[in-house]
């Protein structure tokens, strides 16, 4: 079975059409997407000095990008392309509501998020939650295992049927059970078979080097890995992490694990075959094998600098 992934695309419209166009030039028969599919509206300055921010512009913009470009063109390509089947996952960018919203726009496509889907003789199972840091967007921000805490930030927002809602102390990670625990309710049957989705990749693998150097994935998602040994595990979240450590893709145990990173500029994914994963992956941009990326460009600092300012700001 020929698979393509990508991550993070956060609502950028060309990154889809040319995803879409590759899937079609591959002949592939799922195209998986691993979370923060949709567009992040950062408010203004003023309104989070002044206290006066609204993220209800926020969803809104995420409901409209769904209606007037994620469904018509995950449906214009499933009607074309009725033998490929889509599976996705929410990232940490995504509102719950827009993801229901998602579901309803586009039924043919499937949310693997604590699901699982049986296809060509393997299994797919996906889980988009994250750790907790100071980014103000809590929907799919869960304690790693029973014993964590919360990061204290000065905006914590969920999404509910009647909008944005503030969330203090920390009770968005009491409300739900850690990853660790959510983790243990999927099936671990048949592993050799198995392709996991996650948003956020394991922790200190190479799939999660933060622009510093320092390791931020899931240690549950890494022991989970480390125990049921599933065929491939498929990553995002950092987008920087395979310039930063140097590789896209590395083993824990017999599972080949991959992060296919995220640029503005040109399109991340890679392609892999069922038959032998290891063998076949490829990378749109790095081709086959590890790579070593020397800088990450100016574009992408800058956008770092910022993600540091915001950071700063929502931690006070």
């Amino acid at each position: 079975m020929k698979i393509l992934f990508a991550s993070d695309l956060h609502g950028q419209e060309r990154h889809y059409g040319e995803l879409l166009s590759l899937a079609h030039e591959l002949g592939s028969d799922c195209l998986l997407l691993g979370g923060d599919l949709l567009p992040t509206l950062l408010p203004p300055l003023s309104p989070l000095v002044s206290g006066g921010m609204d993220l209800n512009t926020a969803l809104r913009t995420q409901i409209d990008f769904i209606d007037a470009t994620l469904a018509p063109l995950l449906n214009r390509f499933m009607d074309s392309h009725p033998s490929t089947h889509v599976f996705y996952i929410p990232g940490n960018h995504d509102w719950v509501v827009a993801m229901d919203h998602l579901a309803s726009a586009a039924p043919r496509s499937v949310n693997l998020h604590l699901n699982q889907v049986y296809l060509g003789g393997y299994r797919f199972v996906g889980y988009g939650c994250v750790t907790d840091s100071s980014f103000w967007v809590k929907d799919y921000v869960r304690r790693d295992t029973p014993l964590d805490g919360h990061v204290p930030s000065r905006y914590a927002c969920i999404s509910s049927p009647r909008g944005i809602e503030s969330v203090e102390g920390g009770a968005y990670v009491r409300r739900h059970p850690s990853i660790q625990e959510e983790l243990q309710g999927l099936s671990q049957e048949d592993p050799g078979h198995t392709i996991g989705l996650f948003h956020s990749p394991p922790f200190n693998s190479g799939l999660d080097t933060l622009y510093d150097g320092q390791p931020i994935g899931s240690r549950s998602i890494r022991e989970f890995i480390m125990r049921c040994q599933p065929l491939v595990t498929l990553h995002g979240h950092i987008h920087e992490s395979p310039y930063m450590s140097g590789v896209f893709h590395t083993h824990i145990g017999r599972t080949l694990c991959v992060n296919a990173g995220h640029g503005r500029k040109k399109l991340h994914a890679v392609s892999f075959d069922t038959v032998n994963p290891a063998a076949t992956l490829t990378h749109s941009l790095f081709g086959t094998g590890s790579h070593t990326v020397s800088g990450y460009g100016l574009d992408r600092l800058g956008l770092k600098l910022k993600s540091l300012a915001l950071k700063a700001f929502f931690s006070r």
